[in-house]
């Protein structure tokens, strides 16, 4: 027996109830399939996606961010570069807080025009969303960064650097770089913008060879406590 199309849903309720109780087992479950296969789907799929949120949300939540760090110039290998982040969160994180150092490596290259506009489209989305804590930059990018505003002034970082640590800083200032910073649309001024990195002891030490790089600050970062945290590291 055919359930009424416009029959009020008590009603089918009530009649699919009556047509499954006279079926065998392996009829009612052909019936069921065949009838709401698109319900039973549907449903599979909602509790996927709930699960998922669940375990995302609850379970097994992303760790934070404690710093992350665009690594845009140098010669160095993937293996440096994840026992780096290793080595800063280390020395930075507390034990136990599911927060993590992230170093992500974006190639700056003059050479081929599509990798240069693709590399520089992700800089700025990056920047623009607050991502990135410190850039390593040579010295063309730190000047080229600091013109076009994509990194601030360190002086406040250092002041709590030698506040922290008096010997770090006698140890780091002289590494200082000064380049022209805009901080308005008129005024252009020598502003301490990066910190000679490359021969610091914790790159050394964990094989990085001498190069001319430069610590730098991104201009949307106020992690300044992880930053100074993380500057004292390289220095240690």
């Amino acid at each position: 027996m055919e359930t009424p199309v416009n029959a009020p849903l008590k009603v089918k309720f009530q009649l699919e109830i009556k047509k499954l109780r006279e079926m065998s087992f392996k009829d009612k479950l052909e019936y069921i399939w065949e009838y709401y296969k698109i319900h039973i789907a549907a449903l599979l799929i909602m509790l996927f996606i709930l699960g998922s949120l669940i375990n995302i949300w609850f379970i097994n939540p992303a760790p934070d961010s404690a710093l992350f760090v665009s690594w845009n110039a140098g010669y160095t290998f993937d293996e440096q570069l994840e026992e780096l982040s290793e080595a800063l969160q280390e020395r930075i994180v507390e034990e136990g807080a599911r927060e993590v150092v992230t170093i992500h490596r974006i190639f700056m290259s003059d050479d081929d025009p599509q990798i240069a506009m693709a590399s520089t489209s992700q800089l700025v989305a990056m920047v623009s969303a607050g991502v990135i804590d410190l850039f390593v930059l040579d010295s063309a990018l730190l000047e080229n960064y600091s013109q076009s505003t994509f990194i601030q002034p360190m002086d406040d970082i250092l002041a709590e650097v030698q506040r922290v640590n008096p010997i770090v800083y006698d140890r780091i200032i002289g590494e200082a770089k000064y380049a022209p910073h805009r901080s308005d649309e008129e005024t252009v001024s020598e502003r301490l913008m990066g910190i000679m990195v490359g021969s610091s002891p914790l790159l050394l030490e964990l094989g990085f060879y001498e190069q001319e790089l430069y610590l730098a600050i991104s201009i949307t970062s106020g992690n300044h406590e992880n930053i100074t945290d993380a500057i004292i590291a390289f220095f240690e």
